[in-house]
């Protein structure tokens, strides 16, 4: 058995199909969902790419498909069975979030409905089961686990309470239940036995730490018997936050903004003149930011 650590979470899905089997589940463990299908990645200097896809890393997990990727197709017979297990507060966050990006005629009022829809719609379009937890046990899915054939489980540490000061997008001030504990998730580990665990998101300064509680979870792992391995680890902690800054920068001041000029033609299924604004604007932001 063995867990593999990664910095960023869109590095797992590039792991996953070089470990050159198929999966039959895939079960995910996060605060956030990352199902954004993305755009074009190619307007993003070559240091950024990797950082941007971290929206986009569930939707890419559950696209691969015996050890290949297959988002191109987009076809749900395609990939692994992927649950997501999510804080419920976190889902509703989630949400709301998509919900105000929304023109208003597109909005749902109730938030339990939009909740419910929004679960619906990554169920039916992209195949994502959404398991949210808290309130519900990770037991339950212990339980599916053992009738799943080859899994794999995927871990991003801002799922946990405790890592919340050690990864890079910490959700602030949870209420205590809000988010899931170590102790449950390594619970869950110790019955479940994944052959293969992926581990992101914690900063470089909890992995080099022997007193962090990144590297007390990684104890914990160790021993349960698993042995531990280090893909594409940034240099600085540093580098990853400028880096995601940058990113989300981007999106606010000027993809959004183009994406509200182009919101009608957009509505229609016409995505041209806004990638080529899109793609315009990249260039002159990212040459002011210093990244070539």
């Amino acid at each position: 058995m063995r867990a593999i650590i990664h910095s960023i979470h869109s590095q797992v899905p590039g792991t996953v199909a070089s470990l050159g089997r198929r999966f039959d589940t895939i079960v995910s463990m996060d605060s956030h969902l990352d199902v954004s299908l993305g755009g074009d990645d190619s307007i993003y200097p070559r240091d950024l790419r990797i950082i941007v896809g971290r929206t986009g890393a569930h939707s890419a997990l559950r696209h691969i498909s015996g050890g290949l990727s297959a988002l191109k197709d987009r076809k749900l017979k395609d990939g692994p069975e992927l649950i997501i297990a999510v804080p419920e507060a976190m889902l509703a966050r989630h949400v709301m979030d998509v919900e105000s990006k929304l023109p208003r005629a597109l909005r749902v009022s109730d938030q339990e409905e939009s909740i419910s829809s929004s679960v619906r719609f990554l169920a039916e379009t992209m195949g994502i089961e959404v398991y949210p937890s808290p309130p519900r046990s990770l037991q339950g899915l212990v339980r599916r686990m053992e009738k799943a054939g080859s899994w794999l489980l995927d871990v991003d540490v801002d799922y946990m309470h405790e890592m919340q000061k050690e990864c890079y997008t910490r959700i602030i001030n949870p209420a205590p239940g809000v988010l899931q504990s170590m102790s449950r998730v390594v619970g869950f580990i110790g019955k479940s036995r994944p052959e293969t665990i992926t581990i992101s998101e914690a900063k470089v300064s909890a992995i080099r730490d022997p007193k962090s509680n990144f590297s007390t979870f990684i104890g914990e792992l160790k021993a349960l018997g698993y042995e531990i391995e280090e893909r594409g680890i940034f240099a600085s902690d540093a580098e990853v936050v400028r880096a995601i800054s940058v990113c989300k920068e981007f999106y606010r001041t000027v993809s959004r903004r183009l994406m509200l000029d182009h919101m009608d033609s957009m509505m229609r299924g016409d995505m041209e003149d806004f990638h080529k604004a899109e793609a315009s604007a990249a260039k002159e932001f990212f040459k002011e930011k210093g990244y070539a």
